[in-house]
């Protein structure tokens, strides 16, 4: 099968699908979230992608093999909710380090918790999509709450995983807050 490109024009995050078209051509392909290749974040509405075509439902175009490329040319990316926490908190735990009121100990903390954190929810999304033993949401909150947080933002960005569901998300902002409160006010030398 050849691989072509296409553009996103119709999608559904909630539900995980939507429709592409081919450039220069009026007819709709229909691309599912499980026609996704592995680690490929989700696709967005004006998204280019690359995918074969073959015979879907009823004989109609289907998408497999989905590389996301990115935007259309043209369209401007905005910078991720995430991506932008877990860079502040990272600026706070570097700030705190640099001014030698973060100790070393908890700096190797954070960035062991944080790798953990990145291969938890990439076993998670990789057992997701195959259907077998998952990791409980209680279990990767916690490892985000003992330091894993930047490494839990990063993840649920680089994998799309979990970005969806409002109550993980309300519990992982609470954990956000919290460690923000710890690096500002050790930063800070309130402690």
């Amino acid at each position: 099968m050849s691989r072509t490109q296409a553009q996103l024009v119709d999608w559904n995050d909630r539900r995980g699908f939507g429709f592409a078209r081919l450039h220069g051509g009026s007819e709709r392909v229909f691309v599912h979230i499980k026609s996704l290749n592995p680690h490929m974040p989700r696709p967005r509405t004006g998204d280019q992608l690359e995918l074969e075509i073959v015979a879907g439902r009823n004989g109609r175009p289907s998408a497999v093999s989905v590389d996301v490329l990115g935007p259309a040319t043209g369209i401007k990316a905005s910078l991720s909710p995430h991506l932008a926490t877990a860079a502040l908190l990272l600026i706070l735990l570097q700030l705190g380090l640099a001014l030698e009121r973060i100790p070393l100990g908890l700096a190797s903390l954070y960035v062991s918790m944080g790798a953990l954190a990145i291969i938890a929810y990439s076993w998670d999304k990789k057992a997701a999509r195959v259907g077998i033993w998952r990791i409980s949401e209680i279990k990767l909150h916690s490892i985000d709450f003992c330091g894993g947080i930047i490494g839990g933002l990063l993840a649920q960005q680089m994998y799309s995983h979990k970005r969806n569901k409002p109550q993980f998300q309300k519990s992982t902002m609470v954990i956000v807050i919290m460690h923000a409160i710890l690096l500002g006010s050790l930063g800070a030398g309130l402690f």
